[in-house]
């Protein structure tokens, strides 16, 4: 599996720019690498339910009172915490995320999420070449100053993204669709 210095290599690479040794070495290339590494990292990772940075727990409830007037109950969310796939109250419920907080009337709630997940050696391949084509577009124009192929990188980026994303939904069984009346009706 490709490292956090491969990754970026892949993106400096498809720039035409010189490669790092280091994320931390003292050069122009790694400082913009470290500066938008994690902040591009937690931007895709919510792009998408990717399999490999999911996590399941049961949330802590809160002893505050929730300002807001629709809920009963507030929860923390965890610090790793990206994007909410699904909760163990669904579908006759409806929360509302605030913050690092949830808001709900359920007086119990688990939730399915994605993590910041910085282990690169759990990334899949086509995650890892879409990550290093986000790099090399959001950093392309800092890098080259040409615009030309900032536009390239990020039609790349997006052509990478649809690939990486169709893989992850491929290797997971979809979950089936809630009953309700609207559905029911329909039969």
């Amino acid at each position: 599996m490709a490292s956090q210095v491969e990754i970026c290599n892949l993106a400096l690479r498809s720039l035409g720019a010189v490669s790092i040794a280091s994320i931390d070495e003292d050069s122009e290339n790694a400082r913009k690498m470290e500066a938008g590494y994690n902040m591009y990292l937690r931007a895709l990772l919510r792009m998408h339910p990717w399999s490999f940075a999911k996590k399941e727990v049961a949330l802590s409830q809160l002893a505050e009172t929730p300002i807001l007037e629709d809920y009963t109950y507030i929860y923390e969310l965890p610090p790793d915490f990206v994007r909410l796939n699904k909760t163990s109250v669904e579908p006759d419920y409806s929360h509302k995320i605030k913050g690092r907080r949830l808001y709900s009337n359920a007086d119990a709630v688990s939730i399915e999420y994605v993590y910041f997940c910085e282990d690169s050696a759990l990334y899949d391949d086509a995650f890892v070449e879409a990550f290093a084509a986000k790099l090399a577009a959001e950093l392309a124009y800092s890098i080259t100053r040409d615009k030309d192929i900032e536009k390239l990188r990020k039609q790349e980026f997006q052509i990478k993204l649809n690939y990486a994303k169709n893989m992850n939904a491929q290797e997971i069984t979809p979950d089936s669709p809630q009953q309700d009346e609207w559905l029911n009706s329909r039969l």
